[in-house]
């Protein structure tokens, strides 16, 4: 009976619930109600990486520090994508909601994607603003014909980590430990993801696991459209290919551990 509701109201009501509902519980359950919350977590962990890896990267000087800045400001992303999508189920369950919230004839598959989207869009938001901020701190060049295409790119990586930062938030309808899968999965990037350190100096396979986590292709095309290189679709096609195995899988573990949850009574277990 899930869902049914949503399938004969009409394309109103499943707008409303996918950006209004999202939206809100986007803002409530990662406690971003008030901007005094919002700028230290979003804004200043996110520089304080920056400025930390330019200078131990201008320090070693193994790669030039445009390396090191454009790929810490795609990674600020993280911080909203793995993150927001986590605390958006494991924060209903914490408070308690989360019976109310899956007892309701809404489409789980409306109702969780509507709370990737505020991550999407604050994700991208804050790599651009550290971008800019590598601008000034390691003279990264951003010419305006490159804009549009960085944007994509922005967008793309933020889709990819939000995505997984869902499979996470699944994670969270059975334990607690999804924060913890969160940092986890946010520190492992660092290493294996093309941020800091080249994955063609990488053991083959910590370069697939880079492969396959998200932003490592979204990382690369970035540097290639800062260098100008062409071409950079296919790099952004397979970003979106694994943001969408991120998607499909969170929605399928959501479906199996709600249904298992509901058999074992322990969906307000915390």
């Amino acid at each position: 009976m899930a869902g049914t509701l949503q399938w004969h109201s009409g394309a109103a009501v499943t707008a409303r619930l996918f950006f209004v509902a999202g939206w809100r519980a986007h803002m409530a359950l990662f406690r971003w109600m008030r901007p005094s919350a919002f700028i230290p977590t979003v804004l200043g962990v996110p520089l304080v990486q920056l400025i930390w890896f330019v200078h131990l990267g201008d320090y070693i000087d193994a790669h030039p520090v445009e390396y090191y800045a454009i790929g810490n400001a795609l990674h600020a992303c993280a911080v909203v994508g793995l993150f927001a999508p986590a605390m958006s189920v494991q924060g209903e369950r914490f408070g308690g909601t989360l019976t109310a919230v899956l007892a309701s004839p809404a489409r789980r598959e409306v109702m969780f994607l509507g709370r990737v989207l505020p991550a999407v869009l604050f994700g991208a938001l804050t790599s651009a603003v550290m971008l800019s901020l590598g601008t000034v701190l390691a003279d990264v060049r951003i010419e305006p014909g490159q804009i549009p295409a960085l944007a994509a790119t922005l967008v793309v990586t933020a889709v990819s980590c939000s995505a997984c930062g869902l499979v996470i938030g699944a994670i969270g309808l059975r334990t607690r430990e999804a924060l913890i899968a969160g940092n986890l999965v946010s520190y492992f990037m660092l290493l294996v993801s093309g941020i800091n350190v080249p994955q063609s100096n990488l053991p083959g396979w910590l370069a697939l696991c880079g492969d396959v986590l998200p932003m490592s292709h979204g990382i690369q095309a970035a540097r290639d459209v800062l260098a100008g290189v062409p071409g950079v679709g296919g790099l952004l096609l397979l970003e979106l290919a694994k943001a969408a195995g991120y998607l499909l899988v969170a929605l399928l573990m959501l479906r199996a551990l709600e249904r298992s949850s509901r058999r074992h009574a322990i969906l307000d277990e915390v």
